[in-house]
């Protein structure tokens, strides 16, 4: 009789241990998605950080994340005259105060808000300006500084003057009036 109440609770545990290791199972695999689902968010979140700091950051601010070998592999696609100009310019950054480096990232920050279009007329802007002989660029350059850093009152008034229209030609004039208009107040 003991044998048979033993083979009888046998048999009716058999299934429920089978119906509980089951649930086990399930509940581990459950676990698991939940643990990975998880886990995947956090590398989406990650990722999605990441891309945001990517496009606002400065091509100089990605040049200095780049490792030396890929520094060497930018260069070496570069036209040598290209290469010499841009290993100039770096150097030149390098050697700026930080104070001013911060100045360069905030109005490149400014300069990558403006639609594309404004963004268009800007370099047209600068490539003007570039043009402008030597001798001519610095007094253009500090008048320019000059009127950003005015309230816009202020700066129409100066440009209205009489002292401006003889100090700068039509075209600086003009140059002068679409740089303060479209950089209008010193970041």
């Amino acid at each position: 009789m003991r044998r048979f109440f033993a083979i009888a609770c046998m048999i009716v545990w058999m299934p429920a241990a089978s119906v509980f290791a089951q649930r086990q199972a399930e509940r581990s695999e459950e676990r698991a998605a939940a643990r990975a689902a998880a886990a995947e968010a956090r590398a989406a979140k990650r990722a999605a950080v990441k891309e945001r700091a990517k496009a606002t950051d400065t091509p100089l601010e990605r040049w200095n994340r780049m490792s030396p070998e890929e520094r060497q592999r930018a260069l070496a696609k570069l036209p040598p005259e290209r290469r010499r100009e841009l290993q100039q310019k770096l150097q030149q950054y390098r050697s700026l105060p930080p104070q001013e480096r911060q100045q360069l990232r905030d109005r490149y920050q400014a300069f990558s808000q403006l639609p594309p279009e404004q963004q268009a007329h800007a370099r047209e802007l600068f490539r003007q300006f570039n043009s402008l002989p030597e001798d001519r660029r610095p007094i253009v350059r500090r008048e320019y500084e000059q009127l950003r850093s005015m309230p816009e009152t202020e700066r129409n008034a100066r440009m209205n003057t009489e002292e401006f229209r003889s100090r700068f030609n039509p075209a600086e004039q003009q140059m002068l009036q679409d740089l303060s208009r479209t950089f209008g107040k010193a970041p």
